[in-house]
């Protein structure tokens, strides 16, 4: 069984990320939103792209580059780096990295080697960072991991932290059999009541529909910014005829107007350069002293926001909160500190 002990060694023993040089020659494996970032990336540091390959090409050039079939080049050209361009849920890095070693790429640079020099040029990229930063963070994951409640929490984190070390890529393929917020974790401390109910990223109303499943709802609380997910939201909510208030609002720790990247399914967030505007509440305000059962947080990166925003509700009410804390790197530990400091006694899952 992994411990922590043996984490601090690995990451002690960790050789820094390996970094391309201007001049270099390199492929980039994807043609979507994150392999175009990297191609742009790489002009940047006068890095060559010398084009793009996909298992199965679906066009014949990309931003000028070639597109070419991953079993396809030579083997003089396999032997140059290969840039995993894919970031996305649905394609787990592992079952990439298999592919294009088994087509004969034998230099393949994962997403975590190349956020380390691409910073910068990359921006924000949920929770990919330089493995080093957390290597430079193990004492609060230590004090995270002292403060979680069970085995199975526990390992998971471990996991996690190794997985994004890029020591343990299997994990990327791992699927728990629970499910994500509504499970044995979250659940057994509200049966045997209606549930009220807040929903931060409510998008089509999916997370609403998997709850009533499980449990006897109330009242619920749908925030939702985007306006494509907002419309579905609402289709959902009329059509079904769900207990739900649906709300056309991001949270927030007061009331703000910004902008939003939207268009993107679940994936929409807060960013200055967006192109919808937004409003931003407070769940204090919202809920004005009312009582709340269940928050579920999912918010792409406004976790902690959101958060402080509902100080006198997590005092006051102490619900049960279901979040995501895989938008950001440090969130692994900020969020359980936060909560912490805003409402001291909460327990860890």
């Amino acid at each position: 069984m992994l411990t922590l002990e043996a984490l601090r060694s690995e990451m002690v023993a960790m050789a820094p990320a390996r970094r391309l040089a201007a001049g270099d020659r390199v492929w980039i494996f994807g043609t979507g939103l994150f392999g175009r970032a990297l191609a742009g990336a790489c002009a940047a540091q006068q890095i060559e792209v010398a084009g793009f390959v996909q298992t199965t090409p679906t066009a014949a050039s990309c931003e000028g580059r070639p597109v070419l079939a991953l079993q396809s080049l030579s083997a003089s050209e396999k032997a140059q780096p290969l840039l995993l361009g894919i970031f996305n849920r649905d394609m787990p890095f592992d079952g990439l990295e298999q592919l294009a070693r088994s087509a004969g790429w034998q230099d393949v640079r994962m997403p975590w080697d190349l956020h380390a020099q691409f910073a910068e040029q990359l921006g924000w990229r949920y929770w990919l960072g330089d493995p080093a930063f957390l290597a430079q963070h193990v004492d609060e994951l230590a004090h995270v991991h002292g403060r979680l409640h069970d085995e199975a929490s526990r390992d998971c984190l471990l996991s996690l932290v190794r997985f994004r070390l890029g020591l343990q890529s299997s994990y990327a393929s791992f699927t728990h059999p629970d499910a994500q917020y509504f499970n044995a974790l979250t659940l057994p401390a509200l049966a045997g009541r209606p549930l009220r109910y807040l929903d931060g990223g409510a998008y089509s109303g999916d997370s609403l529909l998997e709850l009533l499943e499980l449990a006897d709802v109330k009242e619920a609380w749908l925030f939702e910014p985007d306006a494509a997910n907002f419309a579905k939201l609402c289709q959902t909510v009329r059509a079904r005829r769900l207990p739900g208030l649906c709300l056309p609002l991001a949270l927030a720790d007061g009331y703000r107007l910004l902008r939003f990247r939207s268009g993107l399914g679940e994936a929409g967030s807060v960013d200055p350069a967006g192109d919808e505007g937004i409003a931003t509440v407070s769940i204090d305000a919202v809920l004005a002293g009312q009582p709340v059962d269940l928050i579920k947080l999912d918010v792409e990166g406004s976790e902690t926001q959101a958060l402080e925003g509902a100080v006198q509700t997590l005092n006051e009410h102490h619900p049960v909160l279901a979040l995501s804390a895989y938008h950001r790197p440090e969130d692994l530990w900020a969020l359980p500190a936060l909560i912490d400091r805003l409402c001291p006694g909460y327990r860890f899952s």
